[in-house]
């Protein structure tokens, strides 16, 4: 466990960056954003001071899912996976701290003793399954401009010198 000191601005991670911590936020604030490529950065949701962020991915052992930007002056706690897996299952009375509603969420994202669970699950595939389908489209369509653009500069020069040509045969 260390602590990090991050400025208003900074990234604490960005998206398909490998998961090798999570996070506590003692003072300031960190924003969860999902990058689209037309429509730039959006919130997702925003940490304030008790909050964890970053557990899911760390657990699950994937890349991270969206960016952490700190929006003001933050300090963070930072728990190693291995820290976090020796508090888990070494001392689950520490584990308590790390915050009720992470495992709450875990719970119910990751048990399969409720349809309640499953249909959790669902909703989470299916949020990130939307966001991966909107930066897909919107990938697309800035490709399609610049390939609308790199169609449209010939196309305009052609025009202004038969333009220039007609005018200067037809000037008498």
């Amino acid at each position: 466990m260390r602590r990090l000191r991050i400025p208003a601005g900074e990234y604490v991670y960005k998206q398909d960056d490998p998961s090798e911590a999570m996070f506590l936020v003692r003072a300031g604030k960190v924003d969860i954003t999902v990058t689209y490529p037309e429509t730039g950065e959006a919130v997702d949701v925003s940490h304030g001071p008790g909050h964890i962020f970053g557990e899911v991915e760390l657990i699950d052992n994937r890349a991270r899912v969206a960016n952490a930007r700190v929006t003001t002056p933050a300090e963070l706690v930072v728990f190693d996976r291995g820290e976090l897996l020796e508090i888990l299952f070494e001392s689950p009375e520490k584990s308590l701290l790390l915050g009720k509603t992470t495992y709450e969420r875990l719970k119910e994202l990751f048990s399969d003793e409720s349809l309640d669970s499953e249909l959790a699950r669902l909703r989470e595939e299916m949020k990130q399954t939307i966001q991966q389908a909107v930066v897909s489209h919107e990938s697309r369509v800035v490709r399609s401009h610049n390939g609308m653009l790199a169609i449209a500069a010939p196309i305009i020069v052609m025009v202004v010198l038969a333009v220039g040509a007609y005018w200067f045969f037809h000037r008498a």
